[in-house]
């Protein structure tokens, strides 16, 4: 929970300026929107494309750096 309070002559921009400060330093951002929508877990199908994808993905970043 962030917990935010008015200080001595703070405005109440500069006070909304200081808890968005706090929401962004903790990334909670990602968290809640990730949270917005029903996501369906992954199907073991497209976790192993996912990870065939990824392998060939290094195998041309590897050739890559050994050509340069």
């Amino acid at each position: 929970m962030i917990k935010v309070i008015k200080q001595a002559g703070e405005s109440g921009e500069r006070l909304l300026r200081r808890f968005s400060g706090h929401v962004k330093s903790r990334k909670l951002l990602p968290k809640f929107r990730s949270l917005r929508y029903f996501k369906q877990k992954p199907t073991q199908k497209k976790v192993r494309e996912a990870a065939i994808s990824r392998e060939a993905y290094r195998a041309v970043a590897k050739k890559k750096q050994f050509l340069s």
